[in-house]
């Protein structure tokens, strides 16, 4: 099946190709990965997301540091409690345990979903810087994957990147 899809796609390549040179069509590439990883912007979200979340972040730190000084109370004086405050304080242990587990959970999960988000208004960003690219160089297509080798001349992604750059640093 993979071989078969391959096939399709090496074919429809070979013939977009054979089209746009027939055609004279200008195509370009970008490398999406390399845009997401050194685009200014995705520091900025990362650092965005980091501070949005540092307050429940810490909660939860302080919240193992309560746990760690219970644990440590009760290896400490479980000689001098009794078997109900020794069980008592297992119970108020545990049941700290597993609503931090919960909270880290919940933390994380919601931090994935809000980077989530702000890649997906990020990618949304790049879209429309690529094309600005493309319309300033006369293209007429731009392929960012299934590409396996791009010479220098077609690869866009670093007036992409200077691009990106520019806006970052006209929203500052």
């Amino acid at each position: 099946m993979y071989r078969h899809c391959l096939q399709i796609v090496i074919s429809l390549m070979v013939l977009l190709i054979g089209a746009a040179q027939a055609a004279d069509v200008a195509v370009a590439v970008v490398n999406p990965l390399r845009l997401q990883s050194e685009a200014p912007q995705v520091a900025s979200v990362r650092e965005k997301i980091k501070l949005e979340f540092a307050a429940r972040e810490a909660k939860t730190v302080a919240q193992q540091e309560q746990i760690a000084q219970l644990e440590e109370k009760l290896s400490r004086d479980r000689d001098k409690m009794s078997d109900a405050e020794a069980k008592s304080l297992q119970y108020d242990i545990r049941s700290r345990t597993l609503r931090l587990e919960n909270a880290k959970e919940e933390l994380e999960s919601d931090r994935r979903l809000r980077l989530s988000e702000e890649m997906d208004r990020l990618r949304r960003v790049m879209a429309e810087v690529i094309a600005e690219v493309a319309k300033a160089e006369n293209l007429d297509i731009v392929l960012e994957s299934g590409v396996t080798w791009v010479s220098a001349r077609a690869n866009i992604t670093d007036k992409v990147l200077e691009r990106m750059r520019m806006l970052d640093a006209a929203g500052k």
